[in-house]
């Protein structure tokens, strides 16, 4: 659970940011290697870079959580920066196992202090592996729900149908 935190303090700035770019790895960088290059520019507070290692989907996450907030998705990502740092995620995660299937992967990320390992999914665009955050983030918020009993959101709903099943 400790690995939970430290990534979702590195992510929650980051929800916030969207902007398309240029992979910031080679494009037959390995996930691990886009990882890594994501860790790196986080720790070196390199805005550009950061953003350079993020899926379509996580860049658009991001973009929606950037203009609720009315700000730039730069100072957003500054934001994070912060709460990062007092997370030291270059010291805390530890790549690991990678696994590749087709044009999505994971990489097993290892909390260096706990010894607790998540996995963090990647997907293939454009030739080049990107970190998708918006997938973990989605993935991360299901077992959340499953760990309090909450039912899973209906996608399909209008939002009014929060009514409680069984009344008549």
């Amino acid at each position: 659970m400790r690995i939970y935190r430290t990534l979702i303090i590195a992510l929650i700035g980051l929800l916030f940011i969207n902007c398309g770019g240029a992979p910031n790895a080679a494009p037959t960088a390995s996930p691990t290697d886009v990882l890594n290059a994501y860790v790196e520019a986080s720790d070196r507070k390199d805005t550009a870079a950061v953003k350079q290692t993020f899926s379509k989907g996580t860049l658009k996450m991001y973009e929606d959580a950037a203009q609720k907030r009315q700000v730039s998705i730069d100072v957003v990502i500054k934001d994070q920066f912060d709460l990062a740092s007092s997370a030291g995620l270059k010291s805390k995660i530890q790549p690991g196992k990678e696994t590749i299937d087709g044009d999505t992967a994971t990489v097993e990320a290892k909390d260096g202090q706990t010894g607790e390992t998540e996995k963090i999914p990647f997907v293939k665009e454009d030739g080049a592996w990107k970190l998708a955050f918006d997938k973990f983030m989605e993935s991360l918020m299901d077992r959340m729900r499953q760990e309090m009993n909450l039912p899973a959101p209906n996608p399909s709903s209008s939002g009014d149908s929060n009514k409680p099943a069984g009344n008549k």
